[in-house]
């Protein structure tokens, strides 16, 4: 027993002797009145023993075990050194049926130096724009390259929902074309319906503010009766360009966790599980419950593809790629015939946005009439 214990216990036994009060002695001790009494009262009952507090030397109700904190451990150092904290916890109760305390985990992961420690840059100003009160209002569209699984650059491309937060669609490509992008675009318009607008950035194959001539994008998007708009700066389209950060964050480790390495692979993942789970954590409800998006009854395998025009000659041929084609029908000679470069690979024709069937045109070899001489 302490000084201060026995200090306390020879109080006590003044006021049970009837020479202090318990307010006197609460003064005293420098405890409240009831707290006092409380010392009182396990004093007469079990002796010295009661000047202690009943929780001494007991462990917390709520500690973390031990052996617990050392598995965390482990799994941060080990499957999880490429997660944030936030993402490690919520992966420990998915994944290791493990539920952990944010301080307990921060503290242990301060305490081993595991602390991710992004670069923070100073931030610039910017006028913030409220969300679209509707989802299909507008849908934020870009592509990312990066090395995202395997050591290889590859690039993301997808696009969100202003007023909800959420994820319409994402794919990886080997590039980001416009024949790629187009593919995204036409997920989405098929799964949701057609947006009001797709906010775009500047790239070449999407358009320019001072373009005359229209993009294959461009070109797509009218056909739909949906809005073109070409942003001015990243910061002007921040929902998914801070998309692209905690992807790059959050995907990557998600795919070296479950050993990701090829493309299939990748978007099976996208499309099955990250998505989804990705929707249902970030995702909120759109200030008004109707939608925007309409639906299209029109052939999207002939909207979102790469359409060429050429003029038909009196004998029904056009040329394209350096070939030779014909017309079988000649009765659309001197016409213009469309060249449809589908998503899938691909190629059709159509005049009047009707299917016409084309050969290639092969000049028969001429017989050489002047024997060559002996």
């Amino acid at each position: 027993m302490s000084e201060q214990d026995q200090h306390r216990y020879d109080l006590v036994q003044q006021v049970l002797n009837g020479r202090l009060t318990i307010r006197e002695l609460s003064t005293i001790i420098g405890k409240s009145y009831s707290q006092a009494k409380r010392i009182v009262k396990r004093v007469k009952q079990y002796g010295m023993v009661g000047i202690k507090h009943g929780n001494t030397n007991r462990m917390p109700w709520n500690k973390t075990p031990e052996p617990l904190l050392q598995d965390v451990l482990e799994l941060l150092q080990n499957d999880y050194k490429e997660f944030n904290l936030t993402h490690f916890r919520e992966m420990l109760q998915e994944k290791e049926d493990i539920l952990i305390g944010k301080n307990v985990l921060h503290r242990l992961a301060r305490k081993n130096q595991l602390v991710k420690r992004p670069k923070r840059r100073r931030k610039k100003v910017h006028k913030l724009r409220p969300r679209m009160p509707r989802a299909g209002m507008l849908v934020q569209f870009d592509g990312s390259r990066h090395k995202w699984f395997g050591g290889q650059e590859y690039d993301l491309i997808g696009g969100i929902d202003d007023a909800t937060g959420e994820i319409v669609g994402l794919e990886f490509f080997h590039g980001e074309t416009s024949i790629n992008c187009m593919k995204v675009m036409k997920d989405i318009v098929t799964e949701n319906g057609v947006p009001d607008a797709f906010y775009l950035d500047g790239a070449g194959y999407f358009g320019k503010h001072d373009r005359e001539t229209n993009t294959q994008i461009g070109r797509a998007l009218e056909e739909l009766n949906c809005q073109c708009l070409i942003a001015g700066s990243p910061q002007a389209k921040g929902k998914i360009e801070r998309l692209w950060n905690t992807l790059q964050d959050r995907l990557i480790a998600e795919l070296g966790f479950y050993q990701i390495t090829t493309i299939e692979d990748a978007n099976k993942f996208l499309k099955e599980y990250f998505i989804p789970k990705f929707n249902t954590k970030f995702g909120y409800k759109a200030r008004e419950k109707s939608s925007a998006y309409s639906v299209i009854e029109r052939n999207l395998d002939d909207i979102f593809c790469k359409k060429t025009d050429r003029k038909i000659g009196l004998g029904g041929q056009f040329s394209y790629n350096g070939k030779l084609y014909v017309v079988k029908n000649l009765k659309y000679k001197c016409g213009t015939v469309w060249i449809l470069e589908h998503i899938d690979g691909r190629t059709s024709y159509q005049i009047m946005h009707q299917d016409i069937e084309v050969e290639k045109y092969t000049p028969k070899r001429k017989n050489n009439i002047y024997p060559m001489a002996a």
